[in-house]
């Protein structure tokens, strides 16, 4: 990185002394003077103002709104402003993303004979037969396949386990097919069991509720937890608007287990995207973004070519552990997300047509497959 900046200071030399074409000279030098290399670097907050969004400026992150490869405002917008790059170099650019999860598009359904006879005589669903119910029903009814925030209201009869619980209304909120969660809405006792106000329920802000679920969950909510389980909750904080009104807002959280605490999973994580020097455009570009299939399991890798996942890969498309937990990721979802790191990923050059072999961990062990060779196509 030093020597990147010792080379941005000898390019201002060099525009101050030239009198002909000075960005094609100082390129050209450059390139004569120093071998492309491949770096990393971690956008700070008052890089996000170098930005041309506004809303990149303000919130400190890249958006689906802004998303990161942004023609106009992303992340090589700001890099520009950087770093001068020679042919070859590669930047690793490590940068927030914000991909909030709240109550989207919401479908009531009320569970019917047919329903329960899906899954015997019982007359009633447990858990996971509730969440084949909410796929197959948002599928049915909003005609397309549901993504993160999409949120099913089914009343059904259910079984906890000890008791069946007749025509009651619980909410599952989808993280993409087909994996769901139950939403557990926060009661008066809970709101009491963390010292916060009753009648109305609330907490007097977001970061407020957000520190004392953990200990709740951990405590009274779930003390039986496995690491790598996941439970949203929903509750409610009250703010103030221009007016000095009190207004009562509903909120939803994801907390994951660790095995020892239970940790809030932030709306705004980091991910990194690899960037390469154009000599010709001289500005950074985002590598070229593959789409990656898996093939049959005795396809070769392309000239050897191997990929094994680091710890950071598996944080970078949302893993609270270095592996894949097949609880929470069916195989689609593992190779969706392979070819998000594949993508943003430096140590294997990729080129169109490339089969590349992968090699990465699973949780529960055996629960899946722990190799895969993925096609690279644009």
């Amino acid at each position: 990185m030093k020597q990147i900046y010792k080379y941005i200071g000898v390019v201002l030399a060099l525009i101050a002394a030239s009198a002909c074409d000075p960005l094609k000279d100082i390129n050209d030098q450059i390139t004569d003077g120093r071998p492309s290399e491949n770096f990393d670097y971690t956008l700070t907050e008052d890089d996000y103002d170098l930005s041309c969004s506004e809303a990149v400026q303000r919130f400190k992150s890249f958006s689906q709104d802004v998303p990161p490869d942004n023609d106009t405002c992303g992340v090589a917008q700001i890099l520009d402003q950087k770093f001068l790059g020679v042919a070859g170099d590669v930047l690793n650019a490590t940068y927030d993303y914000y991909n909030p999860l709240y109550k989207g598009t919401t479908v009531q359904y009320k569970a019917n004979q047919a329903d329960y006879d899906r899954f015997g005589q019982y007359g009633n669903l447990n858990l996971t037969q509730s969440i084949i119910v909410c796929d197959s029903i948002f599928t049915l009814t909003s005609g397309k396949t549901a993504v993160k925030t999409d949120v099913v209201a089914l009343t059904a009869n259910y079984y906890d386990g000890r008791t069946t619980h007749n025509d009651t209304l619980i909410e599952y909120i989808s993280f993409g097919s087909p994996i769901w969660h139950q939403i557990y809405v926060l009661q008066t006792s809970d709101y009491e069991l963390m010292e916060q106000a009753t009648n109305p329920n609330f907490f007097t802000s977001k970061s407020n509720a957000l520190h004392r679920i953990p200990t709740w969950l951990k405590q009274h909510g779930d003390p039986y937890a496995n690491a790598g389980d996941t439970r949203i909750i929903q509750y409610t904080v009250r703010e103030f608007n221009d007016q000095g009104t009190a207004e009562y807002k509903d909120y939803v959280a994801q907390f994951d287990y660790n095995g020892a605490e239970w940790e809030n999973i932030s709306d705004t994580s980091p991910q990194t995207s690899a960037f390469k020097w154009s000599a010709e455009n001289s500005n950074w570009a985002i590598s070229p973004v593959y789409t990656f299939t898996r093939q049959p399991d005795e396809t070769e890798p392309t000239d050897g070519k191997e990929y094994t996942l680091t710890a950071s890969d598996y944080s970078s498309v949302g893993e609270s552990f270095p592996n894949f937990d097949t609880r929470n990721n069916t195989q689609e979802d593992i190779d969706r997300k392979i070819g998000i790191i594949l993508n943003s990923q430096s140590e294997v050059n990729i080129e169109e047509n490339d089969n590349i072999k992968v090699n990465y961990a699973v949780y529960p062990s055996g629960s899946a497959p722990t190799e895969g060779v993925y096609k690279a196509t644009l």
